[in-house]
């Protein structure tokens, strides 16, 4: 393999051979400086990214690793499509330290590098790929660009469009969101994008193609179609996606009112769903579903899990999160606001997040109107029952809007505290409005995992214990997240369980949609191709050495939101575990017994010390 480090500053290019994973190549450069020592946005906070290394369908994610700037801690991310374009980058892994004196574009042309000074102050991360489509040519271009979200605060992401003809392809747009990448990227090393491409070579699949034939006794692309039906299409439901199918799986369980599933009775809960169905879901089968706009995120794979309708790539997480976790509840309001995010590189599962809390807090008068410079959100869900599901969501719609623009800019001292995230604009709240403060604080309102003294990383959008856990790496699916509550030995274990495989996909580079068909031959795959004889194991290994760094930042602590608290109060409630129904009813802070026990018993599978005291 070939891998580069390259210095941003001085455009020194230090070519490496070595045969290594995109997430081992990250981690082993943190380690190798020492990162835990400095600030975030120190230049030698290494942006490092690498693309999937095994040949086969939705085996070519591109995996970008870093120091979070929201989590404090090692965290990766990863995106669609990519990947494959970058494999005529010439390079298999990258690493970037050093800053850039002014904001420049890195560019690698088929193992050439360079950086070139980007003359143009772009907002948009539609504006900035046009840029490069404009001025620079192959035909295998791609880029990872960053908005301007990414300037001032700490949830800018990583956006990329796929592209044939220097035409943006519809739907193969991704983004790899979670963790503050973007951020980094910009801010440490002023870099605003990536631009990649060069001569793509054929790949072998023909050992690969033998193994998964050999074990299901089908031909390869039968096997991966009748495994990945949720994201293609399911004829059980009627839809495709993750966004036609979570609203079904999850049902009265979806996130709704910043969280706050555990005062809406489960009758109410339901009605709100019967209106999420009719104005999202029923909207969406007849304008994505049926005109089957559906696409590939930009590498070959028959899956087609992108759905696509008024110039909309539709996504479960990101319409949760600025929809009706928002009060949000006509679909062409919710494409506004999600559009917006985009535009502008926020994270969307991170922003959602905030919206909401910042919602809530004008709700309950902890901040002020003329604070945030919008006003106050309709977040009465009676008022959902009694009103114009369109007014109410084109009034919140217009007040995230704003916010989000708000944000970006610092527009005043409150956004610049915002821009930090939940957690530390909490602390600061805390005391700059301690008067305001009667029965809960600013934090009590958010919904977070915290890590060490400042990270935090709003959850994904699924009400399970499992992602509110606070384990060495939070707001990634290396967790237990389906619908259910289980005893905290038990839900160590299924963590544990979802470690080995997810830990895998990331370090291997391979989309997670794919995960069904693939695990039984994941071992005999990562064996005949990459000599690793034991991928369970040598995943493990990877998320101990992770464990150990992150311990260098922080450690676990308690849960420090009442909402949080209650959404995992309520989760015993709505799956009639009776024992810990009793439990928590006596103590409320039997929830970090519980917790406690989680972290204790998987600190125990992993051969890990990751717990906190009681005390």
């Amino acid at each position: 393999m070939k891998n580069a480090l390259i210095n941003a500053k001085s455009g020194k290019v230090e070519i490496i051979e070595k045969n290594i994973t995109p997430v081992r190549w990250g981690l082993y450069w943190h380690k190798k400086y020492e990162t835990w020592k400095y600030d975030v946005y120190s230049d030698k906070n290494i942006f490092c990214c690498g693309s999937g290394i095994i040949p086969l369908p939705g085996g070519h994610r591109l995996i970008f690793s870093f120091r979070s700037p929201l989590w404090d801690g090692f965290y990766f991310s990863s995106m669609g499509g990519a990947g494959y374009q970058f494999k005529g980058s010439g390079f298999n892994n990258i690493a970037i330290i050093g800053k850039a004196e002014k904001p420049s574009l890195l560019v690698l042309d088929n193992g050439k590098v360079y950086l070139e000074e980007l003359k143009e102050n772009f907002r948009t991360v539609y504006e900035i790929t046009n840029y490069v489509i404009e001025n620079y040519e192959d035909k295998n271009l791609r880029a990872v660009v960053v908005g301007e979200a990414s300037k001032r605060t700490n949830m800018g992401a990583l956006f990329s469009q796929g592209l044939k003809n220097k035409k943006p392809i519809k739907g193969a747009e991704d983004w790899a969101a979670r963790g503050g990448g973007g951020s980094v990227l910009y801010r440490a090393h002023n870099i605003a994008g990536i631009v990649f491409f060069g001569e793509i070579e054929e790949e072998d699949k023909e050992k690969i193609k033998k193994i998964v034939e050999d074990y299901y006794k089908k031909p390869l692309s039968k096997v991966i179609l009748e495994h990945t039906s949720k994201y293609r299409y399911n004829k059980e439901t009627n839809t495709g996606g993750t966004f036609g199918n979570n609203w079904l799986l999850y049902k009265e369980k979806v996130p709704i009112y910043n969280w706050r599933m555990p005062y809406i009775s489960i009758e109410d809960r339901k009605k709100i769903l019967e209106v999420i169905l009719k104005n999202y879901l029923e909207i969406f089968n007849k304008e994505a579903i049926e005109t089957k706009q559906w696409f590939n995120c930009g590498e070959p794979c028959p899956v087609l899990c992108k759905k696509y309708r008024n110039n909309n790539k539709m996504d479960y997480e990101p319409y949760a999160a600025n929809g009706t976790l928002l009060g949000i509840f006509d679909l062409y309001e919710a494409d506004r606001v999600v559009k917006e995010v985009d535009k502008l590189g926020f994270d969307a599962i991170e922003i959602g997040n905030v919206l909401a809390w910042l919602f809530e807090l004008l709700d309950v008068g902890l901040l002020k109107e003329e604070e945030l410079e919008v006003e106050k959100p309709i977040f009465d869900y009676n008022k959902l029952f009694e009103g114009d599901i369109k007014e109410i969501s084109k009034h919140n719609a217009d007040q995230a809007i704003k916010i989000v623009n708000y944000i970006a800019e610092n527009k005043n001292e409150i956004y610049q505290i915002i821009a930090l995230g939940k957690r530390k604009a909490s602390i600061i709240f805390n005391q700059k409005f301690k008067d305001r403060i009667k029965d809960m604080k600013y934090n009590d309102y958010a919904a977070y995992v915290p890590f060490g003294s400042w990270g935090e990383i709003g959850p994904n959008l699924y009400w399970t214990p499992g992602f509110f856990m606070p384990l060495p790496i939070q707001g990634r699916y290396l967790t237990y997240y389906m619908p259910e509550f289980h005893e905290p030995e038990k839900l160590a274990e299924l963590i544990y369980e979802s470690i080995k495989l997810e830990m895998a996909l990331d370090n291997l580079g391979v989309c997670r949609f794919h995960r069904r068909w693939l695990k039984p031959v994941l071992k005999d795959i990562c064996k005949e191709l990459l000599n690793i004889d034991d991928i369970e194991e040598d995943s493990l290994n990877l998320y101990k050495e992770i464990t150990e760094f992150n311990k260098k930042i922080g450690y676990p602590i308690k849960i420090e939101s009442e909402r949080v608290r209650d959404l995992i109060i309520a989760l015993a409630k709505e799956y009639n575990n009776e024992k810990w129904v009793k439990e928590f009813e006596n103590n409320k802070e039997k929830v970090d017994e519980y917790i406690k026990t989680v972290l204790d018993k998987l600190s125990e599978l992993l051969k890990i010390d990751w717990s906190y005291s009681l005390r």
